[in-house]
Formats: structure tokens, sequence, C-alpha cells
């Protein structure tokens, strides 16, 4: 039970952490923005968690993957205000940082609630609960910590960025995944399978899959899916920093 609840700490709460880590490396962003968003995503969690099992009977069994689905697209929607906000609108950011935390953390704050309340309410000895929990929020700190200062010290603020759109494309190409369970995409035909280097089911297959979306069996779907959600919001930060540029370009002339 330990390495399952840290392994499955590292999957569900993880993109979580690394989310709060991002968002703390961009500039307008401060901690207090972002801790009465965490308050509420908590509240909503918990009043969300007891409802799972009407909200699952929906569309034959699959309402809670179509419940992340629209989750996941919601957070996808918050990169997109966040790449239009550039460094003057204040509300797109504030927008933005609202849907990401909201897209991103509800979806596996639920998925660890499952669990975690499942195996405490089956287990008398909850010990090895706990401290893999403990163990697991450690290791997830500790990344995110790293992580921050990565993207705040070593790199530019553009690459900084890019890697926050890379994050939140590895989070929104969940989508592909989860429709291929409800067979609303086409049964997945994997395009190469690369376990024997990384499994998905090891930590570090965990690690990537929050930080880039790493998948050792990827289907079409999932890489269409991918590169459109990838594209999208830099796409519209090209364009929006090209609009800025043109009125000085021309008073300039």
């Amino acid at each position: 039970m330990l390495i399952n609840t840290v392994v499955l700490f590292l999957r569900d709460t993880l993109p979580i952490f690394l989310l709060i880590s991002v968002l703390l490396a961009l500039p307008r962003v401060s901690a207090v923005t972002l801790l009465w968003r965490l308050f509420a995503l908590i509240f909503i969690a918990l009043l969300t968690y007891p409802k799972l099992g009407v909200v699952s009977e929906f569309y034959e069994g699959a309402g809670f993957e179509l419940l992340k689905t629209l989750l996941f697209f919601i957070a996808w929607i918050g990169m997109c205000f966040l790449a239009s906000s550039g460094t003057s609108s204040s509300s797109l950011l504030s927008i933005g940082i609202s849907l990401l935390v909201l897209g991103i953390g509800l979806p596996n704050s639920l998925h660890f609630l499952v669990y975690f309340i499942s195996e405490l309410t089956r287990n008398s000895d909850s010990t090895l609960l706990f401290l893999g929990t403990t163990i697991g929020l450690g290791i997830s700190i500790s990344i995110s910590i790293l992580l921050n200062i990565f993207l705040t010290q070593f790199v530019s603020l553009k690459t900084t960025y890019f890697f926050v759109s890379v994050f939140v494309t590895a989070q929104a190409a969940n989508i592909a995944l989860l429709l291929e369970q409800t067979d609303t995409f086409p049964s997945p035909n994997q395009l190469w399978d690369s376990s024997e280097i990384v499994s998905d089911n090891s930590e570090y297959g965990h690690l990537l899959n929050a930080l880039v979306g790493y998948e050792a069996t990827p289907s079409l779907s999932y890489i269409v899916v991918f590169l459109i959600a990838l594209i999208v919001p830099n796409l519209i930060t090209f364009l929006c920093i090209r609009q800025r540029s043109t009125p000085l370009k021309e008073a300039a002339c």
C-alpha cells in the first residue's frame, strides 16, 4: 500500500503542485492570488465528491469521464486566456488563472479523494496510507520548488511561458484518453511503445506525464489533441505580441 499511495499521489496531486509552481514563475502572479483559489478548489472538491456516484451514472456510466473531459477543456481555455493577457490585461490573467486552477485541480483532487477515502474506510490500520501520503507530499513539494527555481532563475520569460503551455497541454491531452474510454473517439491504435524505456506506471512515467504529457503508448488521437492544444495558445501569444508591436513600429516611423 505504501508504494501504491506514493505512486497514486504523484499521479493525482503532482499536477496540482506543478501548476502552482509554473504559475508562480510568471510575472504578476502572487502567492495570495493563488491561495484563495486553492481554498475555493478544496471547497468545490469536497462538495463534488459525494455527488460522484450520481455523476458517474450519466451517459451510460461515463459521466465522470465526461466531467473530467470538460474540466480539462476548461483548463485549456484558461491557457488561451493566459496567452491573450500578455503584460497588460489583468482581467484576462485573472480569468485564466481561475480556469487553470479549476480545470487541472478539480479532476486530479477528485481522483485522489476517491482513492484516499476508499482506502481509509477499507483498512483499519491507516498508518501506511498516511505515511505514503506524507512521502508523496514531500516529493511533490520538492519537485515543484526545484521546477520554480529552474523557471525563475535559469531560463528566459519566453521559455517559461512556453513551458507553461506545454504543461497545460499535457493535462489537456488527457481529453483524448478520456474520449477513447467512452468510445467517442475511435479505438486507439498505438503509434509506438516505449514502455521498456519509461513505463507509464513508474514514478518517472508519472512525472514525465505530468510535466510534458509523456505516454509510452500514444494513439493518433492523443498526438492530434496534444499538438492542437499546444499550437493554439502559442499562436495566440504570437499574434498578440505582433499586434502590440505594430503600433510601436508605426509610431517610430
